[in-house]
This record gives structure tokens, sequence and C-alpha cells, in this order.
């Protein structure tokens, strides 16, 4: 009798293990597939030229998805203010668009700077706002603004306003921003 006990728990632990096993080889495992096609479009919200975009040294991509400044200055102890350089212009012909400035990077000595201010507005309504400050050492980078919803068939100005500390005779700094889209 001890042979079919001893019997009878092997064939036990084997069909135990076998339920384990079944079990975990049992589960199930699928996917889903989703098929996608993507189109290029064109963006409904891009720059445009502003009036004083010369002054700037402004230069936009052949799709008006990127702009470069490369005039803007910085004068001791004034402010210098570039009123429309470069406008954001939403051309979706109903409704609203959200946007905002995000700051992306900035590169350079704060030794001689005050502060480097980019405002999103429409000529009367200041609607987001990036200030870079300097303390003459170190930049404060600002941080990225609400949402602001910008009405179809609008230009909003990108103005811009720069101070160098007194005394200051060079110095460069490279800011970058963007301007997301939702």
């Amino acid at each position: 009798m001890k042979t079919n006990i001893k019997k009878a728990l092997k064939l036990l632990t084997l069909l135990i293990s076998s339920l384990l096993i079944t079990t975990v080889s049992a589960s199930v495992y699928y996917s889903l597939t989703m098929y996608s096609t993507v189109s290029v479009a064109t963006t409904d919200v891009y720059f445009v030229l502003g009036a004083d975009n010369a002054t700037a040294g402004v230069t936009l991509n052949s799709d008006n998805t990127t702009a470069t400044l490369t005039a803007l200055k910085a004068y001791p102890n004034a402010t210098t203010t570039y009123g429309d350089p470069l406008r954001v212009r939403n051309n979706a012909t109903s409704g609203t668009t959200n946007i905002r400035l995000r700051p992306v990077s900035l590169s350079g000595s704060a030794t001689n700077f005050i502060f480097i201010n980019f405002t999103l507005t429409d000529g009367t309504t200041n609607y987001a706002s990036l200030n870079y400050t300097s303390d003459g050492s170190a930049w404060t980078t600002p941080s990225t603004t609400s949402w602001v919803p910008i009405p179809a068939s609008t230009e909003w100005y990108v103005t811009i306003e720069t101070k160098a500390k007194e005394g200051a005779t060079s110095d460069s700094v490279s800011i970058v921003i963007a301007v997301d889209v939702e």
C-alpha cells in the first residue's frame, strides 16, 4: 500500500504540475492591428513677416513654420522695442486655435544684459509673455505660458523688448522659443 500512496502522490504532483503548466500556457496573448494613413497637410497657424521685419533681420523658412531673427540689438541702459518684427497667423476659417509660448533653449553670456522679453499681442492686449532676465551672472528662464485662443483669420504680433546694462559694449545670447499650437 505504501507503493500505491507514493505512486498516487507522484501522480498528484505530476497532475498539479501539468495543470499549472497548462494554465500558464493557456494565457492568451493577442494583438490589435491598426492601419493608418498619414497625409501631409499645411498648417493653419504659421509665421508671417511683420512691419519691422527688416529692422529685426527676420527670415522665414519656406513653409513659414520657422523664423530666424538675426539683427536684434540691446542698447546700454535703454529699452529697445521691436513692435512688429514677426506675426503669428491663424489662417483657419472658423473658430479659435490655442497657442502658447514655450522657452526651448538659451545660450550665451548674461553679463551685460538686463532683459529680453517676447510678448504675443494683438496690439491692444498682451496675451502671453516670455521675459528672460539677467542678474549679471546668470539668466532666469521664464516658464511656458498658458494656452490662449487665437481667433480664426487673425494675426498677432510678437513684440520684442531688449535692454543691456549701463556701460555694456559687447556680448550676445541665442534664444530659441516655440509657439506651440493645440
